[in-house]
């Protein structure tokens, strides 16, 4: 049994940044997985490599028989970042995306997931698997997560905005949501997204979530760390840690607070080389970690705290 389940890409990506170069195991799906395995352990990842794949022990936590394997080349990113940490996406190739599909996507969530997240992916893909587990009569709520590159044509968006209104839970940044609806104020811009609860984050403000006809601004953690050594699916492990905080606490305060300690240590190292290293009996640990970080009235930066501060769970940290 799953109790959740992540849809979407598994790529090789050519990673550049001011740290330097690596050809790394990248993917949305697969950093969205990672990030919620720091806290729930029966995890699905519906998705497809090529036969170039060479990143097997990334895949190794997950059931196979939802990893199909296709001949050809994966999926495959060019990604540079310039000083401010903005990307630069140089190519891309699908790869085996058509493999990645509807019913392999119904099978695991049959297994008796409470959620499933479908990550970025092509917009019209995205709305009919949405659409299908719709349909299926199955108990599961769906969370969609999409990307300021999938947003280039009125078609892509107006499937965006579909998916969104069937979702549980729709997560986009500032850019993404002016992008999607095209408007520039905010207030003005929500209104156009319809799914039940909107989940908007903010960078270094904090995230703010419009669920059951209220909204709430929920501070980011502030300070957590100063240098980034990769940025590269720093949102897409924020989705899957905060879908797996608010799954085990139904809290939205936890669920972001939560996400942003994981997002925060996934960009200490290249790709989730930190974050898989990161396991937490429950959100409440993580509180107590952060305030351990406190010391003599300044926050120690978060390595240093990593490496010095004894967990009080059995977790093992990076």
């Amino acid at each position: 049994m799953a109790e959740l389940v992540f849809v979407g890409h598994t790529s090789i990506d050519r990673v550049r940044n001011s740290n330097g170069e690596k050809i790394q195991p990248g993917g949305a799906a697969l950093y969205a997985a990672y990030g919620a395995r720091t806290l729930c352990r029966d995890l699905c990842l519906v998705t497809a490599v090529g036969s170039d794949y060479s990143f097997w022990e990334a895949l190794s936590e997950f059931p196979a028989e939802f990893i199909a394997r296709r001949k050809g080349g994966s999926t495959r990113f060019d990604i540079s970042y310039d000083s401010d940490w903005n990307a630069h996406y140089h190519s891309s190739d699908p790869g085996p995306a058509s493999a990645i599909t509807t019913r392999a996507l119904l099978n695991a969530v049959r297994r008796g997931a409470a959620f499933v997240h479908v990550a970025p992916m092509n917009p019209p893909k995205v709305e009919r698997m949405v659409s299908a587990l719709r349909g299926s009569g199955l108990e599961v709520k769906i969370s969609v997560n999409s990307c300021i590159n999938y947003m280039d044509s009125s078609a892509n968006r107006k499937a965006i905005l579909k998916a969104a209104s069937m979702s549980d839970i729709f997560i986009l940044n500032e850019r993404e949501l002016h992008a999607l609806t095209g408007k520039e104020v905010v207030s003005e811009a929500i209104k156009a997204i319809k799914s039940k609860t909107l989940v908007l984050t903010l960078g270094e403000i904090g995230t703010m979530i419009r669920s059951e006809g209220t909204k709430d601004l929920i501070p980011a953690l502030a300070a957590i760390t100063k240098k980034a050594v990769d940025v590269t699916g720093a949102g897409d492990t924020w989705s899957g840690s905060f879908l797996a905080a608010f799954h085990k606490t139904g809290s939205w305060i936890k669920a972001v607070s939560y996400a942003s300690f994981v997002s925060a240590v996934k960009c200490t190292g290249w790709n989730f080389e930190k974050v898989r290293r990161l396991r937490f009996d429950s959100v409440e640990d993580v509180y107590d970690l952060i305030i351990a970080m406190k010391e003599k009235g300044r926050q120690l930066r978060l390595a240093e705290a990593l490496k010095n501060t004894q967990e009080p769970s059995d977790a093992a940290l990076p």
